[in-house]
């Protein structure tokens, strides 16, 4: 993966990160240290590097759960999952300049695995750093529960009666996972209660390069109440979905560099985030999975000006969107908002 110099414009510009998944965003020293101690053979970075990160792109989904299930099963105790918390927030802050922080993790995914773990410790532990965070540095975050499609909707009933549980701290719903192979609309009337208890929604949608995929970003806006849409990239292909992303002042929330990694485009010159923006879509700038991609926010600035041609104001219109659309309260962005 290509190192690219950050313009100094672009770090100090103030930011927000809308989709990073929380426990695909640490620390690759902490990552190490945690597999070291459970015993992984990992001490060479070669075979770090195999078993947990993604830095080039890789053409089949089975290689990248698999990563993405390593780094998963090493976060075993809710001390673990605080001082993630924590760190993820700080980088955040002091590599590239976020102000407002949206993190989301699927309990399911983590709690398959670490069934010791009860689901409020979890949430508990993950506030814990959050707060550390708040109170360390001038940002606000705010924590967003994503159901699995390849879970069943009893299942993900559960978590969305966890989620509306106003003291474990959840601002929104989403849904992720396979989107080829699991349609969104069993999951409508969760997200319709979701929706109608209080909570923000946004659905990964339009993701993978599928002919035809586009479609579900319809089905998230027409019928889960979708404020935002994750990824979206492929709206491209159908101009009636970008006009209903354009009336109904939906954001995509794009992620270039995963986009680039997971296939979702050819390349970052490919991405279609400014052909989207000068059509009239909403368009934001987020990392998806910082941690194990080898990304930070300012390094997506960077690779959207040099890669698409966007201009720095067009970056700051990204963030403007983004702020505006936030699911943190306005007041409490303003707190930490700078002049």
């Amino acid at each position: 993966m290509e190192v690219i110099a950050i313009d100094p414009a672009i770090q100090a510009m103030p930011k927000v990160e809308l989709h990073c998944h929380l426990e695909l965003a640490l620390r690759q020293a902490t990552l190490k240290e945690f597999a070291l101690e459970r015993g992984y053979d990992v001490a060479e970075d070669k075979k770090f590097s195999d078993a947990f990160l993604i830095t080039s792109p890789m053409g089949e989904l089975p290689s990248v759960l698999h990563k993405f299930l390593n780094t998963r099963d090493v976060l075993d105790t809710v001390e673990c999952l605080e001082r993630v918390a924590f760190e993820v927030c700080e980088d955040m802050y002091l590599h590239s300049n976020v102000r407002v922080l949206e993190l989301r993790y699927a309990p399911s995914f983590l709690l398959d695995k670490h069934t010791h773990i009860a689901a409020d410790a979890m949430q508990d532990a993950i506030q814990r750093g959050v707060r550390r965070a708040e109170a360390t540095y001038p940002m606000v975050v705010g924590l967003i529960c994503i159901l699995q499609r390849i879970k069943s909707v009893a299942d993900n009933a559960k978590w969305v009666d966890f989620a509306l549980n106003h003291r474990n701290g959840f601002l929104a719903l989403d849904l992720a996972d396979n989107e080829v192979d699991f349609d969104p609309e069993p999951f409508i009337p969760l997200f319709r209660r979701a929706k109608a208890g209080g909570l923000g929604i946004t659905v990964h949608a339009g993701e993978p390069k599928v002919p035809g995929i586009s479609k579900n970003i319809a089905t998230a806006i027409e019928s889960m109440g979708a404020d935002r849409i994750g990824h979206g990239l492929q709206a491209i292909e159908d101009p009636k979905v970008i006009d209903l992303l354009i009336q109904t002042d939906t954001p995509l929330e794009m992620c270039p560099t995963s986009n680039w990694l997971t296939g979702a485009c050819a390349g970052l010159a490919k991405h279609p985030i400014k052909e989207l923006m000068t059509a009239g879509v909403k368009t934001t700038i987020n990392t998806d999975d910082p941690g194990i991609m080898v990304t930070h926010l300012n390094q997506e600035f960077q690779r959207a000006h040099a890669h698409t041609g966007l201009s720095h104001d067009q970056l700051r219109q990204c963030t403007d969107w983004a702020r505006q659309h936030s699911f943190i309260p306005a007041e409490r962005i303003a707190a930490v908002w700078p002049d």
